[in-house]
């Protein structure tokens, strides 16, 4: 049994050897743009872990060189570290641990720079420690630093003792900051303390003013009018011998005079004028 061979178009054979090519060359563009994919991977992973892009210094933003100082400090993320690994928000937990920070937003700026943008507390008022220092707090009632005495200032004192650590909110504090809030600029000069009694829903407010009469605030309503109620018992009355200023209800404020002083201090106009007749 004999076979004939088979012959094949050559234009056909030509097709097929070209198509066969086109395939190669698809898989060689493959291979070649995946190697080149994986070079620049790695070379990208290495970059990030080399010495260029690597942590090299801490910018912050938004306090004094003093306070800056204290946040470097805090931050524990050593130099060196690859920027991509750095844990922001790690950072600013570490950050925020400072009693006196109130915000930071932690962020990479390449090749080599962390930033931190920093709001830092304003302190408000100060509560005694009981020992003659004093706390600082904020307008939210956080202990935000420890005073010396001489160190208080203008800030109005808050007759309520600080309780806890540093950070620590100072909630009996509440009621007489929303007396911080308010208060009139020339009201201040005549605070000595603001004072809070009994707790909610019969919490009570007072001031003790300079010379040692007492204002009556009463609860947290109305605190503007009831502190314009006394501006203008400041402003329009004989303030010698007030003990008592009950402004509790803003409109119909009442004056408390000692009895005692009244009359030692009648009996001596009286005498003068008797001296000048």
């Amino acid at each position: 049994m004999t076979s004939a061979a088979v012959r094949i178009d050559p234009r056909l054979r030509a097709r097929r050897i070209e198509v066969r090519r086109a395939e190669g060359r698809r898989r060689l563009r493959f291979v070649v743009g995946g190697a080149v994919v994986a070079m620049l991977a790695a070379g990208t992973w290495a970059a990030t872990r080399s010495a260029l892009l690597d942590l090299d210094h801490v910018r912050i933003e938004g306090v004094d060189a003093t306070s800056a100082a204290k946040i470097n400090g805090a931050v524990q993320t050593p130099d060196g570290t690859p920027l991509l690994d750095l844990d922001l928000a790690t950072i600013e937990a570490e950050v925020a641990s400072l009693p006196w920070v109130e915000t930071v937003d932690a962020s990479r700026e390449w090749p080599g720079t962390l930033r931190l943008d920093v709001v830092e507390r304003v302190a408000v008022a100060a509560l005694p420690a009981g020992d003659g220092s004093f706390v600082a707090v904020d307008t939210t009632g956080v202990a935000m630093a420890a005073l010396a005495g001489a160190d208080v200032g203008s800030l109005p004192v808050i007759g309520v003792a600080a309780e806890g650590e540093l950070g620590t909110v100072q909630e009996r504090s509440a009621p007489a900051l929303a007396v911080v809030e308010v208060m009139p600029a020339d009201l201040d000069a005549w605070i000595e303390t603001i004072t809070v009694s009994g707790a909610d829903p019969d919490t009570r407010l007072g001031l003790n003013l300079v010379g040692g009469a007492v204002v009556e605030l009463g609860n947290e309503s109305l605190l503007t009018d009831k502190l314009d109620a006394v501006r203008a018992v400041l402003a329009g009355a004989d303030l010698r011998c007030i003990e008592v200023i009950d402004v509790r209800v803003a409109d119909l404020s009442t004056i408390t005079r000692d009895p005692t002083c009244d009359a030692a201090l009648s009996g001596g106009e009286a005498d003068e004028v008797e001296a000048a007749g």
